[in-house]
């Protein structure tokens, strides 16, 4: 499924049923595309609208201000155009932190939200300075942001660790890096803007979190936290300490280990089973 052109992004669009139901705004994490949404889109009848997010993909020209408030507000041009008026905002990563920016931009327009490994301050850590942050992803984007010969190479850096622990989820990883990458004097190169994906990754990982910004929603918030981190030797990436510090700032979050990695988790029926609570008007497992 390809994208079509929206407000100045590249929207890809999952029909689900027709009634008068709400429907899914999908943000994708920092360096990923709206075709991570395929399996979210497979397993619910709502239909699914996401975005690639300005710098990425077939938005990595599109012009948008900085740091989340700039992606917020393209998400939300793209809502205006499309006439949304009942919207599950669900972000996984980089998208759950941009989230409450937009389920606070829609107003009433918002049913409610779901957030996955993500939106949630993670526990304070040296690793989380702006200059440590921009160094480690530089060196990341530095690392895949460069030709490759064939689609299974650039899906071995990339997501090498998921595809070795997952291999049932190959097919499923394979179609992101295709999403991703574009021809290029011959080989293939992805669609990233290195120096947009390093500043939306300090302004998510560094800079205060939005989620204050859902206590003065009424809807539901629910969070998916995944068990590992980025393999499943690593840590999670939201501890329980974090887990915690968010139901202080929004008191009304309901949340949920799932036995997943931080990617894998795109893939667990668990995502599917929470978009349906919270559109139904509830939020906790």
């Amino acid at each position: 499924m390809g994208t079509d052109t929206v407000a100045g992004l590249g929207v890809r669009r999952w029909s689900g049923r027709t009634d008068d139901g709400p429907v899914v705004l999908a943000l994708h994490g920092l360096t990923a595309t709206s075709a991570v949404w395929d399996d979210l889109a497979r397993r619910t009848p709502l239909p699914v609208v996401a975005p690639d997010l300005p710098g990425r993909g077939a938005s990595v020209a599109a012009p948008a201000g900085p740091g989340l408030t700039g992606l917020a507000e393209a998400v939300l041009d793209v809502v205006d155009a499309l006439g949304l008026q009942r919207v599950v905002v669900v972000g996984h990563s980089m998208g759950a932190f941009l989230a409450p920016l937009v389920t606070d931009g829609l107003g009433s327009r918002a049913v409610g939200t779901v957030l996955l490994d993500g939106g949630a301050p993670p526990a304070r850590s040296l690793l989380h300075r702006p200059f440590v942050v921009r160094a480690l992803l530089g060196l990341q984007l530095r690392r895949l942001v460069r030709a490759w010969t064939s689609v299974d190479a650039y899906t071995a850096a990339a997501e090498g660790r998921l595809v070795v622990e997952r291999p049932d989820l190959r097919d499923g990883v394979r179609a992101w890096s295709e999403a991703v990458l574009r021809p290029h004097g011959g080989a293939l190169r992805p669609a990233l803007d290195p120096a947009r994906v390093v500043a939306d990754g300090v302004d998510s990982l560094c800079r205060p979190a939005h989620l204050p910004l859902l206590r003065r929603a009424t809807t539901p918030v629910h969070l998916l936290a995944a068990s590992h981190g980025a393999d499943g030797r690593r840590a999670p990436f939201l501890s329980d300490e974090a887990v915690t510090d968010a139901v202080r700032l929004v008191p009304r979050l309901g949340w949920q280990r799932v036995p997943a990695t931080h990617a894998s988790l795109l893939f667990d029926a668990a995502v599917a089973a929470a978009v349906r609570r919270v559109a139904d008007g509830g939020g906790t497992g």
